[in-house]
C-alpha cells in the first residue's frame, strides 16, 4: 500500500509539475510572437531616433513598436546600413529578442522590399539627403579600401586625408554595379555630401 501510495503523489507531482511548466509556457510566449526570439514581418511606419524605436504595422495588421540599439544591424541587398536609414514604406522581417519585461529588441532586420521597390517614397522629414536640394560636394582621390559588406570604401584625397565614402541606402543600380567594380587603387571623382569632415555620402559616380 505505500508503494501504491508513493506512486500516485509521484503522479500527482509530475501532473502539476507539467500543468505549471505549460501554463508558464504561455506566460512567456504571449501574443502573435511567442518565442523569445521570432521575426515579425511587415512594414516600417516610423523609426525614431529619440526613443530608439522602430514602428512596424504587421502582416497580421497589428502595430508593434520594436526597441533596436548600437548593435542592430539592417540588411538590405547583402549589404549592411544604419538603422536611420529605414524608410517609411519599406517591407521589412525584423529578428527580434525578448527581455525579461517583456520588449521585443532588433537584432537583424532584413529589408525585404524598399519602399521604393515597391513604387512609393519616403515623405520622412530629415530623411535621406538625396531627397534635399541644393548643390552636391565633390571629392577626388584614390581608394585605399573597400568594405562590400557594408557597402562604403576609403578614399585618398589630394591633401592625403581619408575619407570614408558610404554608398547610399537604395542607392540607384547604376551606381551600385560602379561600387561592385571598384578596386583598390583605382582613382575616382564622385559627387554627394559630406556628413562630417571624414565621412562622405556617395550620390554619382562622375
Amino acid at each position: 500500500m505505500r508503494r501504491m501510495g508513493r506512486l500516485l503523489s509521484f503522479l500527482a507531482f509530475a501532473f502539476l509539475a507539467f500543468a505549471g511548466c505549460a501554463e508558464l509556457g504561455q506566460i512567456t510566449n504571449p501574443g502573435d510572437y511567442g518565442t523569445a526570439s521570432a521575426d515579425v514581418i511587415g512594414e516600417v511606419r516610423n523609426v525614431d531616433t529619440r526613443t530608439r524605436q522602430i514602428e512596424i504595422r504587421t502582416d497580421a495588421g497589428r502595430t508593434q513598436d520594436i526597441q533596436y540599439d548600437s548593435q542592430t544591424r539592417v540588411v538590405y541587398r547583402q549589404r549592411e546600413y544604419a538603422v536611420s536609414n529605414l524608410e517609411p514604406g519599406d517591407y521589412v522581417a525584423v529578428s527580434t529578442e525578448q527581455d525579461r519585461d517583456g520588449r521585443l529588441y532588433a537584432d537583424v532586420v532584413t529589408v525585404r522590399e524598399s519602399v521604393q521597390d515597391r513604387g512609393g517614397s519616403s515623405p520622412r522629414p530629415g530623411g535621406s539627403d538625396r531627397n534635399r536640394a541644393g548643390r552636391l560636394d565633390r571629392l577626388e582621390g584614390t581608394v585605399e579600401y573597400i568594405d562590400s559588406r557594408r557597402g562604403q570604401f576609403e578614399v585618398r584625397d589630394r591633401s592625403n586625408r581619408v575619407i570614408v565614402v558610404a554608398l547610399q541606402y537604395n542607392a540607384p543600380r547604376g551606381v551600385s554595379d560602379r561600387f561592385d567594380r571598384l578596386r583598390e587603387g583605382d582613382t575616382v571623382r564622385i559627387e554627394g555630401r559630406f556628413l562630417n569632415p571624414d565621412r562622405f555620402e556617395l550620390e554619382n559616380f562622375l
